[in-house]
Formats: C-alpha cells, structure tokens, sequence
C-alpha cells in the first residue's frame, strides 16, 4: 500500500516541479571543509543525500540553508559565517586554516532562473555574478538536525519550563499538524498542545485513553515526528532541510514519515532535502530524488550515478545475505535469470539467494568496484559484461579496483546479446516454439519478415539484433527479457552451447558464495 502511494506522489511531485515559484537546482562547493569543487543538482522536489560518514552529506545541507533571504530570521541565522564557523582562539596555536571557498547556487525564482555565490576571503560575501540592483531571493525555510533533538542543553531547557514563575502559554497544534503525526505514529491523540515561555517550549500530549504526559516522557521517536509535525506541517513554500532524518525512527515510520514529506511537499509547495544512512528512507524517493556523495582516499568528494537494487543495498549493508550478479541492461538480466533457473533448483539455493542489478553502464563498473570495496561488500558481487566488451580492459580495471580477482563474467559471442539471441531463436525453432506457446510454423514466417525488413538496413548487426527482438517480443506480446531468459535457460542445458562459459562462472561464483556466506 504504501509502495502504491509512494509512486503516485512521485508522478505527482515530479509534474508539479515545473510550477513551483521557488526550486534550488544546484548548489557547488569549492574550499569547504576539503571539498575541492562539487557540484550536486536537485532533479526531485524531495530530495535525499546519502554516503559514508564525512562524505560530505551535512556540509551540502547547511550550504543549502545559505541560499534564501529568510524572512523574520536574524541576520545571522542563515549565513556561511553562522553555519560553517572557525575556531580561531585568542590565545593557544592550533585553529582552523581557511583558505578561498566558494558556495554557488543556481535556482528559479518567481523573477526566473537566477545564480548567486558566497565567497570566502577575509570574511564571507556575497555576489550576483555581474547582475546589478540583484538581490538574494526571499524564502521561508526550516533546518534541523533530528540527532540533536535530545542533546543537553536542549533538554535542560524543557526541564526549566516546570520552574517557571508563571503560567506557559498553551498553543493547541492545529488539525493539520496532528494529521501529520498520527498518519506516522501508532498513538490516537485527543490534544497535543505547546506549552510555551520565551524562547522556551514544551510538548504536552493526551491520547484517546485518558493517558496525558509531556515530552520528557515521550520516546525518541514520537518526540522527534510531533516536533516535525509542529513544525513543518503548515509551511508553505519553504525549504525544507533536515539532517539524519531517520534519527531514532523504526524502518517502518521512516518510510510512512517520507510518505508523509512528500504529501506535504505536493500539497503546500515544499521543496525538502534530507541526509541519510537509511536504505527504508532512500527507497522512499525515486531514483532522480537520490544524492549519493563519496570521498576517496584523497579526500576528493564525487556524486555517484542514482543507486538502484544492488547497488544501493551493498553501499548499506544489505548484500552479505546474497550473491549479487550486476550486469548491463534488462537482456543480459533475462539471460542470467535464464541461467539460474537452470542452477539454483539443481543445487537447491533459493531464488532470494541471487540479486540481479542492471542500467548502471559498463563504464561504471569499476567505480562500483571501488564503491563495494571500501564498504567490504566486493566478495559478494560478480560482474557480467556483454560479450562485446571481451577485448576491452574493463575486465582488469574491474579488478583493480576491487583489490582482487573479483568474478568478471561475459555472455556468449563477441557482439550485443542480442545478436546471440536471435541466432538461437533461428537454431531453436521447436523448442522455442513451444516454450512461446505458438506453432513453428508460425514463429518462422515472424522470423522470416523481420529478417527481410531489417537485414539491409544501415545500422550495426547488433543494432539490427536489438529491433527485430523488440518487434517480435511486441508482436507475440511477450516481455523482450522473458523471451531472454527462456531462450537462455534452453541453452543452458546443453553442454555444446555458447552460453556454457557463463553457466560454468555463475555456478563456480555460487558455490563460492555458499561457502562462504550462506548460513547452514
């Protein structure tokens, strides 16, 4: 339910994009805090920045609090003097060495697409690149970092409300803040209220049981969405930034409060970003919605291409429980999947066991490499490129970036797989035939028409491969990868086969695996 909910904001968020007044697009950072030139784009109204520890995911975020003029803020509040401070002491040699930074935005504003920078010399300043009488752009806008809702001194500030000299003042939260918590929380309240003094403030609940208690004695995780409902459930075209987001919150009530983000980005214009270590949280977003920041040993922070399937689960920690076959697109994943339906029953593995990843470019390959190595991941992962690329040095660069003889699988012949495809179709007629579920016969004459319409064309053997498979999987209304995946699993019984290099180095990477990793 919640999946189906999620998708239809997706569409929703990403067609009401366009039409937001207000969208910070990029932000690029130069000098800051080791980061030599970094430039991250927004794409999705509710975006989500994930990495490692010091990758840089925070520094991102408070950069994005120095973007707007806030309205009522003190002129402190939301500066790069503010939000990225030095230590330099009067007295004692050791303080932060600063150099030349620069924080860039780019953004559409209600006046139109806009650039504005902040620069680092002696002190910090700002710049409109050459525009005259420009100005920074005003916007509502709300930062909080959720692993710091309990810190000390914020909870020496809620104990000092119950020895105040007189009454707090009592501010009941409206319909649509209580909306917010209860769509999250498991509780029914009949009244949540803000007692508050000064600058001082305290949340007080009563359920639908008659129970009342304050926040002193809420847990972690019901403080934390009360205190976002409060706080963020009225805004109206701000810019939402919060950082650790799933801080004290269950898996389950880290998606239901990205659920919830997101209905209140559609319904009140809300641009969100927030930082994670949360695969439930990154899973809330679309691919387009993901930030993926890395530093290497050098310190140089990159963003990495949207993480999907294995990928994403080996960078936290979900791949140890599976050996994880990435390949190029949905064809090849139609052969392994061909493959391993051959293997898996024969040596009684269970399908959960195996993952397949895919449309992350063979290019890239060696950077997942480096990725799965440096989260101790690289023992659970096998590469499978097309055969196409069995001269190129993509199997070595793999491996060298993994730090060891990594399986580099190919599949069959030197050309797309498509190709291959199509020729055992043509040397598998009954078989496959019947497999379809249509008479020999007939698959000939479809084989023979698609030869005679594509076979003079100017385009590449494989490309020409690559259409005759798309018609015929969209003439015998069978999905293109499931036409891939039986036609390997035909070719994986038999022992003269092209395809039997493949079938050898997935069987010899799942025992490996078994031995290694699967409990007993």
């Amino acid at each position: 339910m919640i999946e189906r909910r999620l998708r239809g904001l997706w569409e929703s968020l990403q067609g009401k994009k366009p039409h937001l007044p207000h969208f910070l697009a990029e932000i690029q950072l130069k000098g800051m805090r080791g980061i030599e030139n970094l430039r991250v784009t927004f794409d999705y109204p509710v975006s989500v920045i994930a990495g490692a520890n010091g990758s840089g995911k925070s520094t991102v975020l408070f950069a994005a609090a120095c973007a707007y003029n806030v309205p009522r803020a003190g002129v402190r509040d939301f500066v790069p003097s503010t939000l990225f401070p030095d230590y330099r002491p009067k007295l004692g040699r050791r303080q932060d060495e600063t150099g030349e930074a620069i924080i860039h935005f780019d953004y559409s504003t209600p006046e139109g697409r806009m650039a504005m920078r902040w620069r680092r010399g002696k002190g910090w300043n700002r710049s409109f690149l050459g525009r005259k009488q420009a100005s920074q752009p005003q916007r509502q806008l709300y930062l909080r970092t959720l692993s710091n809702l309990s810190n000390p001194s914020e909870v020496r500030g809620v104990l000092s409300m119950s020895r105040l000299s007189k009454v707090p003042r009592e501010t009941p939260m409206t319909a649509s803040q209580i909306h917010f918590a209860q769509q999250i929380l498991p509780f029914r309240y009949t009244e949540v209220v803000n007692l508050s003094s000064g600058k001082k403030n305290l949340l007080f609940a009563e359920q639908a049981g008659g129970v009342t208690y304050s926040e002193l004695h809420m847990a972690a995780g019901e403080r934390t969405v009360l205190r976002l409902s409060q706080e963020i459930a009225q805004l109206e075209g701000a810019l939402v930034l919060i950082d650790d987001v799933e801080a004290g919150l269950h898996p389950w009530v880290q998606q239901l409060l990205m659920l919830q983000l997101q209905q209140v980005a559609l319904r009140n214009n809300l641009q969100v970003i927030v930082t994670t270590h949360s695969q439930s949280v990154l899973d809330s977003v679309p691919g387009n919605g993901r930030i993926f920041l890395d530093r290497d040993q050098v310190g140089h922070v990159t963003v990495f291409p949207a993480y999907r399937d294995v990928v994403q689960n080996a960078l936290y920690g979900r791949s140890r429980s599976a050996l994880n076959l990435l390949c190029e697109d949905d064809s090849a994943e139609g052969i392994l999947r061909g493959v391993l339906d051959i293997l898996l029953p024969r040596e009684r593995i269970n399908v959960e066991s195996v993952r397949i990843g895919r449309d992350t470019g063979a290019d890239e390959f060696p950077a997942h490499a480096a990725a799965f190595r440096k989260f101790g991941q690289i023992r659970c992962f096998v590469f499978v490129l097309d055969g196409d690329k069995r001269d190129s040095d993509l199997r070595g660069r793999i491996r060298d970036q993994a730090g060891t003889d990594v399986p580099v699988l190919f599949l069959p012949s030197v050309d797309a797989p498509e190709t291959w495809l199509w020729t055992s179709i043509r040397n598998r007629l009954e078989e496959v035939s019947t497999e379809l579920g249509i008479g020999v016969e007939e698959l000939t004459n479809r084989l023979q028409r698609l030869d005679s319409i594509y076979d003079s064309a100017s385009d590449k053997p494989s490309e020409i491969a690559k259409t005759k498979l798309h018609e015929l999987s969209d003439a015998l209304d069978q999905p293109r990868p499931h036409i891939c995946r039986l036609i390997a699993r035909l070719e994986a019984k038999s022992a003269e086969s092209e395809l039997q290099p493949l079938v050898e180095g997935v069987y010899s990477a799942l025992m490996n695996w078994r031995h290694e990793y699967e409990p007993a």
